[in-house]
C-alpha cells in the first residue's frame, strides 16, 4: 500500500528539492545559521566529544555534518577488511548465482550489474560477498578506506535521490540501483579488489571524494547524460586501511562488495556484524 509519504516522494522533484535544501545547509546567517546548526544537534544528540572541534565552530549544518572526528577517535583493527563508515550492517550475502543478487529488504532484491551499471565489472565479483551499511543523521558521515590497496577506478551513475530509509528501502524497486552513487575500485597487492559504493540520498544527496574534487555528486559538476561515467587516475593513488576516501553532505549507505579471492580468505566475512552498529576502522 502505498503512503502519503511513498506518493509526495514520488512526485517531488528529489535531486532539485535535495540541492535546494543543501544550499540552506550551507547558509551562513549568524542567527540562523547557528540555530539550525545546534537545533541538528541537539535533535540528532550528536556525539559533539568525538568531534575536531566544538560546536560553535561550525558555521552551519553543512559543516557540521561532515566533521572530521578526534584524532585516534577510530582506532584501525589489525584485519584486511574493516568498515568503511559508521553505522548499522544491514544486509549482507554471496554472489554464489549467476545473477549475483544483493538483497535490498525481505522480499526485494536487485542484481550488481544493475548497481554498477556494468555486466564487465560485475563478472570480476562472481563468488564474492557484499555488505550494506546504512548512516543514520547523527552518524560521522566521512567515508574511509576497507583495506590497504590503490584506487584503479571511479565510477559516477546519475540517478534520483529516494530517502534510504526503512519504509522507502522496503518499497521502491531497485532503490539503490536507481538513486545516485559513485564508487571506488580498489585493488589490493594480490591482485584481489573491493567496490566501496557510496549512494546518495534526499536531503543534499551531495557525495564527494579526496581524489578528485571535481567528482560532487549532486552539485550541477557531473554530467547527466550517460548511465556511467567512469575517471581512470592518471597516477597511483594508494590508501592505507583507515584513509579517508570521500564524504556524504547528508545520507547514506555503503554498499561494500569483496572479490572471490576475499571471500576465500575470509569465508565469514561481514556474517557476524549482521544487523549491528559499526565503526570505522573495526573488522568485519
Amino acid at each position: 500500500m502505498n503512503t502519503p509519504f511513498y506518493v509526495f516522494m514520488k512526485l517531488l522533484p528529489k535531486n532539485a528539492a535535495s540541492r535546494v535544501f543543501g544550499a540552506f545547509t550551507r547558509l551562513r546567517i549568524p542567527f540562523l545559521s547557528k540555530f539550525a546548526r545546534n537545533a541538528f544537534a541537539s535533535y540528532y544528540k550528536l556525539d559533539m566529544a568525538e568531534a575536531e572541534y566544538p560546536l560553535s565552530h561550525y558555521k552551519n549544518i553543512g559543516e557540521l555534518f561532515i566533521r572530521r572526528l578526534k584524532p585516534g577517535m577510530r582506532p584501525v583493527a589489525d584485519a584486511e577488511i574493516v568498515s568503511p563508515v559508521d553505522g548499522v550492517l544491514s544486509q549482507t550475502g554471496t554472489f554464489d548465482g549467476d545473477e549475483q543478487n544483493l538483497i535490498q529488504a525481505k522480499g526485494k532484491t536487485y542484481t550488481l550489474k544493475s548497481l554498477l551499471r556494468s555486466a564487465e565489472l560485475a563478472e570480476r565479483f562472481k563468488g564474492g560477498a557484499f555488505a550494506t551499511i546504512y548512516l543514520a543523521p547523527f552518524n560521522y558521515h566521512r567515508i574511509h578506506s576497507p583495506v590497504r590497496g590503490n584506487l584503479v577506478l571511479s565510477s559516477y551513475c546519475p540517478g534520483t535521490l529516494w530517502p534510504v530509509n526503512v519504509g522507502s528501502v522496503e518499497r521502491v524497486e531497485g532503490l539503490f540501483s536507481i538513486n545516485e552513487r559513485l564508487t571506488s575500485q580498489l585493488r589490493l597487492a594480490d591482485g584481489s579488489e573491493v567496490l566501496v559504493v557510496k549512494v546518495g540520498a534526499t536531503n543534499v544527496g551531495r557525495i564527494g571524494v579526496v581524489y578528485n574534487d571535481s567528482i560532487l555528486t549532486n552539485a550541477g559538476k557531473l554530467p547527466r547524460d550517460k548511465k556511467r561515467l567512469d575517471w581512470v587516475p592518471n597516477k597511483e593513488f594508494p590508501f592505507e586501511r583507515g584513509d579517508e576516501l570521500g564524504r556524504f553532505e547528508m545520507g547514506s549507505t555503503v554498499i561494500l562488495v569483496v572479490d572471490k579471492k576475499i571471500r576465500e580468505r575470509h569465508p565469514d566475512l561481514f556474517k557476524s556484524r549482521l544487523g549491528q552498529a559499526v565503526k570505522v576502522g573495526e573488522a568485519l
